[in-house]
């Protein structure tokens, strides 16, 4: 049997609705929710207070690509069933908290601050310990994330990857003169 490409439409609205409600009766304001916004605003409050100003171009640049490649990793596990957010600030599928505010931000302080590549591959090893066997599993706890075919030590390597990656990228951008 084949499947009608009205039939995917069909599901997706079907989805859609489900999320939606699923969201405003177990997510919304429930004690993730407000775990999630309050660490999110906190985040954003003490990133634009650090922010070198003289900077801000080549460390939001960093930020965006962080967001951008993080972004497209998360909906690409999302799509293959290895992980799923059962909660989030909004009724979005990928946790919009997590991969365009708070990564991005924790990993622009991090180059902002620790510039010599010794001391930034030492500090993107140390977030990237965090983030694997702390951070996940405190959001597994927290039932915003749960993990199907995905363990934490998994993500070690592909967050220091990011981390180095994206100050290699910018600092070539540098050199060139593009950044």
């Amino acid at each position: 049997m084949q499947t009608s490409w009205q039939e995917v439409v069909q599901i997706s609205q079907q989805y859609r609705n489900a999320r939606v409600e699923y969201w405003l009766s177990e997510t919304l304001f429930n004690f993730s929710w407000w775990i999630l916004l309050v660490t999110t605003l906190g985040l954003f409050v003490i990133w634009v207070i650090l922010l070198d100003k003289k900077r801000v171009f080549e460390i939001l640049s960093y930020g965006f690509l962080v967001t951008t490649i993080s972004s497209i990793l998360d909906i690409i596990g999302i799509y293959l069933m290895l992980w799923r957010y059962n909660h989030t600030l909004t009724p979005f599928s990928i946790p919009i908290e997590i991969h365009i505010i708070q990564m991005p931000i924790i990993y622009m302080i991090i180059y902002q601050y620790f510039n010599p590549w010794k001391t930034f591959l030492l500090a993107i090893i140390i977030n990237a310990f965090f983030f694997a066997f702390i951070l996940e599993p405190l959001l597994v706890w927290l039932q915003v994330y749960e993990l199907y075919n995905w363990k934490h030590s998994y993500s070690f390597i592909p967050y220091i990857l990011l981390g180095v990656l994206i100050k290699w990228v910018i600092h070539k951008l540098k050199q060139n003169n593009y950044a």
